[in-house]
């Protein structure tokens, strides 16, 4: 009897890893809240053949392999959505159940949108049984999400994606369900009343309203935020009249009212052209200079007092226009002296002699109720001081959203996995304090290509929806296979963490001072010296550690380069993503090929050695002109590379890296002075 015990005791346990296997062969992205294995034989994607709704469903838009199936019942096994009110569907409008067994599949809702996500889901599991070639287990999925607004930042600033890309990114979203888009767009919306702001090659009112449309339909709400009080260069480079400081585009003077017809007239075109948010984004972050003019002055108001009274009258705009305003809240923190403080480690005793919200508490009568004041921390923002300030704002009754990053400054690759951990653990908290949602901002400073912040994207849908789903290493996996079609086990994406390490040293390998990421505020920069003809071997020890680096980066590249090819070879989808990889890789290893070429100059011992570095030295350098053709070649397929004729910059912008030029130029920052400061060097080389 204890054997037979034994037995079906070891059989209920290969059962269990036996779905468990199942299960994890089959990677969704969000992670379903709750997914059982089910008994059954399952069901090959080829075998749904058609897709139906029943009574007031309606069929939401499908994914491409849903969708390309019949919409009428018709013999063999189908997918069957439904409206539903039954008690065991979550009560999220958002949530589904998902049941598949060898009879077919059904998914209920409560709404239109949760069978939209469960048909989401639903695409995932057919793409991995037409992958892998392998059966759909039979299973049943109850989901919904834990943050109710899950939004990504769309920053248009310095650049333009083409039009084309804006719909696919759309897509894609909705896949990950993503539900909203914060879209900055400055001066690339064509306003009709004020028609000077808008850039020569801005979108259209029409074409922005089309792009919402298409959004609205896959469940992505899409609201405008145009920057004020600062942040304003885009407008007062025109309007030199409402500078609060005569010198700087930065700011509007809130003492002046034709600032508010101007900012109102923005507005009322962004809400024309983005007809179905529900926010206003009012900026209003980073504030220098405010109470300054003879205006301001003339008021006998502070200037945290006059911000306050620009926002109320900006919220009251947004409000009388049926649009909820949101504002960024550093400002107030920075009054408040609380700044330093919660972006600081303190806990505990530590934290108490420096938490002191008296400040904030005696000007509390000047925060707009109607307000969601947006908590944005781009690093871990699990820390206790960041915790208690949330704590803070629950306390006096106002609404909070999270804003996180899924990039920051490099103009060619987020680092830290994508920021994921970051992305990951504000998550958590919005939905443990219950704020009102989560935005991942991608912030177009260095301008990075959007195909290298997906990751960060889709980071963002997996921990909005589930934030206690996957560590972040199986995330990554979950995201190769997803994107790329390699399964959870496939290491062909690891090149990808090399890469990142990579580009830390390629960003000032060039320089002995400065740095090419602008957000930190140094803008000058010194390029490294050249050897010395006279004095061999001089250069090199000079520079000894960046040619040790140079040494293991290009062993590095190698490893990466092969990483790449092969990804692109066996890759199933998303080409392109891996394409953008190839070039950045190609790019970042420029910087060692050159300094590796002068070390060879400065420590050859004879003239032939020498004449042989420096045409190796020329080769490096003619070479440069390959690498950034090649790079834009691949960089144009879905964004402009450069402003359009007559585009007029921002005076205060010259710290953005991506401002710092109409054309491409700043992407090579370091390189093309470099270049000609080597070529110049090789003129004056005596043989």
């Amino acid at each position: 009897m204890k054997i037979i015990f034994i037995l079906v005791c070891f059989l209920c346990s290969v059962g269990q890893l036996y779905s468990k296997e199942k299960e994890n062969r089959f990677q969704l992205i969000p992670q379903p809240q709750k997914l059982e294995i089910k008994s059954g034989k399952g069901l090959f994607f080829s075998e749904l053949v058609f897709v139906v709704a029943e009574e007031s469903s309606v069929i939401p838009v499908l994914g491409n392999l849903a969708g390309s199936l019949p919409q009428y019942e018709k013999k063999g096994t189908g997918i069957c959505l439904q409206l539903s009110n039954t008690a065991s569907l979550p009560e999220s409008d958002e949530g589904y159940i998902l049941e598949l067994n060898d009879n077919g599949v059904q998914i209920q809702a409560r709404t239109q949108k949760g069978l939209f996500y469960g048909c989401q889901t639903l695409e995932q599991l057919m793409e991995d049984s037409r992958d892998f070639n392998m059966r759909i287990p039979c299973m049943k999925i109850t989901d919904y999400p834990a943050i109710t607004y899950r939004a990504v930042h769309f920053d248009t600033k310095h650049h333009l994606d083409r039009t084309e890309y804006y719909y696919h990114a759309i897509d894609k979203l909705a896949r990950y369900k993503i539900n909203a888009v914060i879209w900055e767009i400055e001066d690339k919306l064509r306003y009709t009343r004020r028609p000077e702001i808008g850039a020569p090659n801005a979108i259209s009112k029409q074409e922005m309203a089309s792009i919402c449309r298409y959004a609205q339909e896959r469940n992505v709400e899409i609201s405008p935020l145009i920057q004020g009080l600062g942040h304003a260069g885009f407008i007062l480079k025109h309007h030199w009249e409402l500078r609060e400081n005569p010198a700087s585009d930065w700011e509007f003077c809130p003492a002046d009212l034709r600032t508010y017809e101007l900012q109102f007239d923005l507005y009322e075109d962004a809400l024309e052209a983005m007809p179905y948010g529900r926010y206003l984004h009012v900026g209003g972050d980073e504030i220098t200079s405010i109470g300054i003019d003879a205006r301001c002055k003339a008021t006998g108001k502070n200037a945290f007092e006059l911000q306050m009274i620009w926002l109320k009258k900006v919220c009251d705009f947004a409000v009388k226009h049926n649009r909820i305003p949101i504002f960024w809240d550093d400002m107030p923190l920075k009054y408040g002296e609380l700044w330093e403080t919660i972006l600081g480690d303190d806990s505990g005793a530590e934290l108490d002699k420096k938490w002191n919200t008296t400040k904030l508490d005696e000007a509390i009568n000047l925060f707009p109720k109607e307000c969601v004041y947006m908590r944005w921390n781009y690093g871990d923002a699990t820390k206790p001081a960041h915790i208690r300030l949330l704590n803070w704002y629950h306390s006096k009754g106002l609404k909070v959203m999270g804003a996180t990053a899924a990039s920051l400054g490099s103009p060619y690759l987020p680092s830290e996995n994508s920021k994921a951990s970051n992305i990951q653990g504000f998550s958590r908290l919005v939905a443990e304090n219950k704020l009102v949602g989560i935005l991942s901002t991608t912030w177009d400073d260095g301008s990075p290509h959007l195909e290298t912040v997906w990751r960060g994207w889709i980071a963002q849908g997996e921990y909005g929806w589930n934030p206690a789903s996957r560590d972040i290493e199986s995330f990554k996996s979950a995201y190769s296979q997803r994107e790329f079609g390699f399964s959870a086990q496939d290491s062909s994406m690891k090149f990808l963490d090399e890469l990142e390490k990579a580009i830390f040293f390629f960003d000032g390998a060039l320089v002995s001072s400065g740095r090419r990421d602008q957000g930190y505020g140094v803008a000058e920069y010194t390029l490294i010296d050249l050897p010395d003809q006279s004095k061999p071997g001089i250069w090199s020890s000079t520079w000894k550690d960046k040619i040790d680096q140079a040494k293991l980066e290009i062993n590095r590249y190698s490893r990466i380069s092969k990483g790449i090819a092969t990804a692109k070879k066996q890759a199933l989808r998303n080409r392109y993503t891996l394409g953008i990889y190839e070039q950045t890789n190609n790019l970042q290893i420029y910087p060692s090929q050159l300094i590796m070429a002068l070390h060879a100059f400065d420590t050859a011992t004879n003239k032939d050695d020498q004449k042989t570095a420096i045409e190796q030295i020329r080769k490096v350098c003619d070479h440069f002109s390959v690498v950034r053709a090649e790079l834009e070649k691949v960089y144009s397929q879905t964004r402009f590379m450069s402003n359009p004729e007559g585009y007029i910059a921002e005076q205060n912008q010259h710290d953005h890296l991506a401002a710092k030029s109409n054309n491409s130029n700043w992407l090579f920052y370091y390189e093309l002075p470099m270049v000609d400061k080597v070529k110049k060097w090789l003129e004056t080389t005596q043989f």
